[in-house]
């Protein structure tokens, strides 16, 4: 069974290993080494946990994985982060926790998020759950990310 807790700074250990597992093969493909999610700090997970939406996400009473969500204002929210153990990818989790999430926010207008290039399977993934393509933006000379939106109660 799935679900979605506020995350903890004592859960914050756990969410970076798992985060640096979730993230690695990224971080070899696109060399990222700035930006990857491998190379964060533990202090400044605790601060993202401490600052913003941070959810912790709990499959069979075990720690899974997390997610990093951003109220932008106005109705508008940007999925910043999301990832899995790869212990619980591939097994219909993801469909389950994007509509977790977006479920944590009734009054949303709007979810953005972004994704690699060459990752078509979240690209499928997304536009399943009705993110729409929006553009794409520059990382480094190997990372493009392509920026997705989805409109609410459209």
């Amino acid at each position: 069974m799935l679900s979605l807790k506020r995350s903890t700074i004592h859960e914050a250990a756990v969410l970076l290993d798992i985060q640096k597992e979730a993230f690695q093969e990224d971080l070899i493909t696109y060399e990222d080494y700035e930006t990857n999610p491998v190379n964060e700090p533990i202090e400044r997970l605790i601060k993202k946990i401490q600052l913003f939406i941070h959810y912790t996400i709990w499959i069979d009473g075990e720690i899974a994985g997390g997610a990093d969500v951003r109220d932008n204002g106005d109705g508008k929210y940007r999925l910043n982060r999301v990832f899995l153990s790869k212990q619980y990818q591939n097994k219909g989790f993801g469909t389950e926790l994007i509509h977790l999430i977006e479920a944590q926010f009734p009054l949303a207008k709007e979810w953005v998020l972004d994704t690699p290039h060459l990752n078509t399977r979240n690209h499928h993934f997304y536009e399943k759950l009705g993110y729409k393509r929006q553009g794409q933006h520059h990382v480094n000379h190997k990372l493009i990310l392509i920026d997705y939106v989805k409109k609410m109660g459209v």
